[in-house]
């Protein structure tokens, strides 16, 4: 059967790739509803949704007959995407802001959200967006997909472009399926979590980031590992899901840039903690 899903849509360029999203999960079979902020409808019309998954598109909270469906929408439901999230909506997450559609009904959420931010590399790259980050990755029930490398509509490279559409539709299965009562069997027993910090002498080239991001979300998109983020130029951290200090070690090692240059170091944490704090 079917979930019941939120899009949540915010102004990116990368907001015609929701469009592209919103295809492949409906065609999935769950019942997608789409929810957009104002600059989001600058780039891709509420149309387009409207007709991609057969649904109401929310975009206004003063609309008569839907100021409070906020709350409705999040009451049924089983999954929330935000896609693309912008630096400013990663902000809003981050310190509770409530003040358009999206954001209000984001702050109503008690399901599990998925975050895939696309930005200006940047903007990425700014120490205000990556505290957030870490903000919203601690956060109970979030999960951020971050990211990939390459060329970005405003002519520079590097990481900032939305995850591609097939891979955040991977993602929301893995998520789903990690509902407890997903497949009719018990809830898991939960894992322990541990911290990993690695260390590099020097930066990795560009390729070699593409190959770890990529892991990385792999491996999110599996359950095991819960954030990831960076605390400074040479310096990244990741939480991982694990039945033991052995497995999040092992795993860890498996890491395509493991042995290049750097140093792992595992502990055990918990997950409420969030990320360390990073370099000042």
């Amino acid at each position: 059967m079917g979930a019941t899903l939120l899009l949540c849509v915010t102004g990116s360029i990368a907001a015609y790739k929701a469009a592209d999203l919103a295809s492949r999960l409906k065609q999935a079979g769950h019942q997608v509803t789409a929810v957009m902020t104002e600059a989001a409808q600058q780039l891709v019309s509420a149309n387009t949704f409207l007709n991609l998954t057969g649904s109401r598109v929310y975009t206004d909270l003063w609309d008569p007959q839907g100021q409070t469906e906020h709350i409705a929408l999040t009451d049924r439901a089983d999954l929330v995407v935000v896609a693309p999230a912008t630096a400013n909506c990663l902000a809003k997450i981050a310190h509770g802001l409530a003040d358009d559609m999206v954001s209000t009904t984001l702050l109503a959420v008690r399901s599990p959200v998925l975050v895939c931010p696309a930005m200006n590399t940047r903007m990425w790259n700014h120490p205000v967006v990556q505290k957030n980050l870490a903000a919203v990755r601690a956060l109970p029930g979030y999960h951020v997909l971050e990211p990939g490398a390459g060329n970005l509509a405003c002519g520079h490279v590097g990481p900032g472009r939305l995850a591609e559409p097939a891979d955040i539709a991977r993602a929301v299965e893995v998520l789903l399926a990690s509902r407890p009562g997903a497949a009719g069997e018990p809830a898991p027993e939960p894992l322990d979590t541990f911290l990993e910090l690695v260390t590099y002498d020097a930066a990795p080239s560009p390729e070699a980031q593409e190959r770890e991001r990529a892991y990385r979300a792999e491996l999110l998109r599996q359950g095991a590992l819960a954030s990831s983020g960076s605390l400074g130029a040479l310096r990244r951290a990741h939480v991982h899901r694990a039945r033991s200090y052995d497995e999040a070690l092992e795993r860890a090692r498996r890491s395509p840039l493991a042995g290049s240059g750097c140093r792992i170091e595992v502990w055990a944490w918990r997950l409420d903690a969030g990320l360390p704090a990073g370099d000042a």
